[in-house]
């Protein structure tokens, strides 16, 4: 059949096959690009909980090719020190509810330490206030610019601490914040 066209056609047939194959190239190395690339500000992520480092800290593998491991921050919230007053307490209720689990991170920042700081969550359920409401994680409210959102966090805080759940229990307890400054 390709042989009763003219040598014109057959260049000109090349060409076009040339492009394609081109084009169709570049789309999967976008793809594999963005498959294989750690996490992204905005996007969200299917990951397995693999570490708890403290209240509001975790590592986890995300669910690719290349199991990208990652120390991720919570966002929005502020756990107390593993060495202050519910500093464990704290660790041990986020990990009773996502170690080892899957989990959907969506990432908001990445901090100066280079750890990516998100929203987890799971089965729907944000990880994030569930900390708060449930007295294990003070609202850092200086990264909420959403006022509706800090308003949310804040009435969930102020409901924890009514109820004297969790840090809530004592009778002045020390924001993480002014813990670390006063243990540099």
């Amino acid at each position: 059949m390709l042989s009763n066209l003219s040598a014109n056609w057959l260049m000109a047939l090349g060409a076009v096959l040339c492009l394609i194959t081109v084009y169709v190239l570049y789309k999967v190395t976008i793809f594999l690009k963005d498959f294989f690339q750690p996490f992204k500000k905005g996007k969200s992520y299917l990951c397995r909980v693999s570490d708890i480092s403290d209240g509001d800290t975790l590592t986890c593998y995300r669910m690719n090719l290349r199991r990208s491991k990652t120390k991720l921050r919570f966002a929005y919230v502020d756990a107390p020190e593993s060495t202050q007053a519910y500093g464990k307490e704290s660790a041990r209720l986020i990990k009773s509810m996502v170690y080892k689990k899957f989990v959907r991170v969506k990432i908001t920042d990445v901090d100066r330490y280079g750890r990516c700081v998100g929203v987890i969550y799971r089965y729907r359920k944000c990880m994030n206030e569930e900390m708060v409401k449930r007295g294990a994680a003070w609202v850092y409210e200086e990264y909420i610019r959403d006022q509706k959102h800090l308003n949310y966090m804040m009435n969930l805080q102020s409901k924890a601490r009514k109820q004297k759940k969790g840090l809530w229990k004592a009778s002045r307890p020390m924001r993480p914040k002014e813990y670390r400054k006063l243990h540099k």
